[in-house]
């Protein structure tokens, strides 16, 4: 507000909403849901739309050059849709006191993931993945099995490539950027999502 610039608020306003019908469809309609679009949905309203707006709300109010205002909406978009993966990636590998939360927590939240939809891709008769839709998230032994299948299998390594094939696009974005100290900060803030530990 203090920028006195309404397409500024404007584009707040609409991202809030867009946050939080996100987080209304996560909590109602979403879980057991094993879909890709669905899944690219969710994590564009709850994640990448904030940081496309972080993006493209700086570039607003540093340029009137559209091509410029566009390039950094790509990189947002990109750059968040990279970070949800591997945050998502993370909740089946990392370490649960560094994560912050049990590993398998999606799951167990009824949350199916990408590395989950790629297992469920591979292995569309597996009893555990057909479950999911009919409330088979809320048992614990059956998620453990899924997680630990999951752990073993290519399907982390395919939504990693992923996540890495969006920061190659938020990169492809900051081409035309000017060589400034910030174009570095930002690339390598895009480079380090990848290079999170696993």
């Amino acid at each position: 507000a203090e920028t006195d610039y309404l397409p500024l608020m404007k584009l707040f306003a609409e991202t809030l909403a867009i946050i939080v019908n996100g987080e209304l469809t996560q909590m109602f309609s979403a879980r057991g849901v094993i879909e890709r679009n669905n899944y690219y949905d969710r994590i564009y309203a709850k994640t990448a739309s904030l940081f496309e707006m972080s993006s493209l709300a700086s570039a607003m109010l540093a340029t009137e050059d559209e091509a410029m205002r566009l390039s950094m909406k790509t990189f947002g978009y990109e750059v968040g849709m990279a970070f949800q993966i591997v945050d998502d990636i993370l909740d089946f590998t990392g370490n649960q006191t560094e994560v912050g939360k049990p590993i398998g927590s999606d799951l167990l939240n009824g949350l199916v993931t990408l590395p989950a939809i790629y297992y469920a891709e591979e292995h569309p008769h597996d009893e555990d993945i057909l479950s999911l839709p009919d409330g088979g998230w809320k048992d614990t032994d059956r998620v453990q099995r899924i997680v630990d299948n999951i752990r073993r299998n290519a399907a982390i390594e395919k939504a990693m490539e992923e996540a890495r094939r969006a920061v190659s696009r938020a990169l492809g974005a900051l081409e035309d950027a000017p060589a400034v100290p910030e174009r570095d900060a930002l690339e390598n803030l895009a480079k380090f999502i990848v290079d999170r530990s696993l």
